[in-house]
C-alpha cells in the first residue's frame, strides 16, 4: 500500500509516460489538503472547535476496497470511468467538477489487478498530489467536439487502444476483457469495442451499490459537510430580511460553503411565499415580503467531496401564523415517523407500504427516504419515480452504514404557501442516528 503522504511527480514531455508517486514532493498540494478551512474563517462561520477523527488514507483505501469487492463480484475486469463524482470517489482528485460534468474532458481507469490510473486534461499531475492510491497520472484524450474538433475519429481511437493497452488485452488470447463503463458515448463504446473490449454499461449500478456503505471516515466527512451547511443556514436566517431578494439570500448559502472548504451546490431551491407551492421552483429575483414562508434544499457538496441534503423554512421577521405551524407540523411529524421506518434488514417495499402519507388535500411527495454520499441523491432511492403513482425504483434492504435521508414537502394541493424539511442519518445496528441537527423548531411546533 502507497504511503498517504507520496506524490505524483510531472509527466514526461511526450504526454504518455506518467510517474508512480514518489515521496518528499509537495510543492503543491491536491484537494485533500482543504478539509480544514484556516481557523480565522472556522470561528467566523462558528465552526469551531470542533475534531474530527477522520485519515484521508485510509478512507481512499476503504473506498478502492469497496470498488475492487463488487468488481469481483461482477467479473469485472477494469472500470472506465467519466463521471466527475465516479472519479472522485475512486481517486480523491477533483478538478473543475461542475464544467466536467458536461464535458468529459478527463477519466480514470481501475484496474481489477488493483492499479489505478487518472487522466487529466493536459495530464496535470498536481490535481492527485498527496492522493494515496493513484499509480498514474496520463495525459487524457477526450474526443468532443471542442476539445476534438474534426479530429474526434482519431482521438477516440487512440483513446481507446490505450485504454485497450492498460488493461492487457493480448492478441495472443481468446479472452476478451470485460470493461464497465459508466458515462460513454457511442463513438467511445463503439471505439472501445473495436479494440476488443467487451463493454458493458452498467459501472454505474456498479459505483453507487460501492458508495452505499460509509466508513467511519466517510461518516466524519459527511459530519463536515453538514456543519458547514448548517452554517450557511444560520447565515440565512441572520440574512434573511424584507426586500431581500430570493437569489441574494441564496447567494450568502453559496458564500458560506465556498469559504469553509465546501465545492459546489447542486440546486437553487430557495423559495419564499407563493413561489415555496410546488415545490422545484428555482430561486428568482423576487423580493421576500414580511411574514411569508421561505423554504429550501441545500443540495451541498462540501469538503473533500461529501454532501449535506437538508432542507429548512423559516418566516420572514415575523411569528409563524397558524396554517405556517401546521404546514411545517405535519412535515416534521411525518418525517419523523419515517425514520423510525429505517431499520437495518428491513426491505424498501416494507418501508414503502408502511411510511406515512399527508391526506389526500395535500402534495404527495413521492420519495421516503435516499442515499447520500458523494452526490446529492444516490442509491438506494426508497420511493417512487417522481410523477409516477405506480412502482419503487430500487429493489432491497437497509444496511448498516447507509448514510439516508429523510425528508417530504407539505403543502395544499388548492394552493397558498408550503413547507420542505429534510434531515440526514447514518444507519447504525440499533437504528438511525441523526446527523443533522433536529428540525424542531419552537416556532413552528407547540
Amino acid at each position: 500500500m502507497k504511503d498517504v503522504d507520496s506524490a505524483v511527480k510531472p509527466i514526461n514531455e511526450n504526454g504518455r509516460t506518467s510517474q508512480r508517486p514518489s515521496k518528499g514532493h509537495q510543492s503543491v498540494q491536491s484537494s485533500a489538503a482543504d478539509m480544514f478551512p484556516p481557523a480565522d474563517v472556522c470561528a467566523r462561520y462558528g465552526v469551531y472547535p470542533k475534531r474530527y477523527d477522520l485519515d484521508v488514507g485510509r478512507l481512499h483505501r476503504y473506498r478502492t476496497s469497496r470498488l475492487h469487492a463488487e468488481m469481483d463480484k461482477r467479473g469485472c475486469d477494469a472500470l472506465l470511468l467519466f463521471d466527475t463524482v465516479n472519479i472522485r470517489y475512486a481517486t480523491g482528485a477533483r478538478n473543475m467538477q461542475i464544467w466536467t460534468m458536461h464535458q468529459p474532458a478527463r477519466y480514470a481507469l481501475v484496474l481489477r489487478s488493483g492499479k489505478t490510473v487518472l487522466f487529466e486534461i493536459g495530464g496535470r499531475s498536481h490535481h492527485a498530489e498527496g492522493l494515496p492510491l493513484i499509480d498514474e497520472v496520463r495525459v487524457a484524450r477526450p474526443w468532443f467536439y471542442y476539445y476534438a474538433g474534426s479530429q474526434a475519429s482519431n482521438h477516440v481511437k487512440e483513446f481507446a487502444a490505450e485504454i485497450a493497452d492498460l488493461i492487457g488485452l493480448s492478441k495472443a488470447s481468446a479472452y476478451k476483457p470485460r470493461l464497465y463503463v459508466d458515462r460513454c458515448d457511442r463513438m467511445g463504446t463503439i471505439s472501445l469495442e473495436d479494440a476488443g473490449l467487451i463493454v458493458s454499461d452498467q459501472a454505474q449500478e456498479l459505483m453507487e451499490q460501492a458508495r452505499s456503505i460509509k466508513s467511519e471516515d466517510e461518516i466524519a466527512a459527511t459530519r463536515i459537510a453538514i456543519d458547514v451547511c448548517e452554517a450557511g443556514i444560520r447565515r440565512i436566517k441572520a440574512e434573511l430580511r424584507p426586500g431581500i431578494t430570493e437569489l441574494s439570500l441564496w447567494s450568502y448559502f453559496h458564500q458560506t460553503n465556498i469559504e469553509l472548504g465546501g465545492e459546489y451546490i447542486e440546486t437553487r431551491l430557495l423559495t419564499s411565499g407563493p413561489r415555496t407551492n410546488p415545490f422545484h421552483q428555482e430561486a428568482s429575483q423576487k423580493q421576500i415580503q414580511k411574514g411569508e414562508m421561505v423554504t429550501f434544499d441545500c443540495d451541498l457538496i462540501g469538503p473533500l467531496g461529501y454532501g449535506a441534503d437538508l432542507s429548512r423554512a423559516f418566516v420572514c421577521a415575523a411569528k409563524p401564523t397558524a396554517e405556517q405551524r401546521n404546514l411545517y407540523q405535519r412535515a416534521h411529524d411525518l418525517i419523523m415517523a419515517n425514520t423510525q421506518l429505517l431499520q437495518v434488514g428491513r426491505s424498501f417495499a416494507e418501508i414503502i407500504d408502511k411510511a406515512s402519507v399527508l391526506p389526500q388535500a395535500y402534495r404527495q411527495w413521492h420519495r421516503v427516504a435516499h442515499g447520500n454520499g458523494m452526490s446529492i441523491g444516490e442509491f438506494p432511492a426508497i420511493g417512487r419515480r417522481p410523477g409516477y403513482p405506480q412502482g419503487s425504483i430500487h429493489e432491497g434492504r437497509i444496511q448498516e452504514g447507509m448514510v439516508l435521508c429523510v425528508g417530504t414537502f407539505a403543502g395544499r394541493k388548492d394552493g397558498g404557501e408550503g413547507v420542505k424539511l429534510e434531515h440526514q442519518t447514518v444507519i447504525r445496528s440499533d437504528g438511525p442516528e441523526l446527523l443533522s441537527s433536529s428540525l424542531f423548531d419552537s416556532e413552528f411546533c407547540n
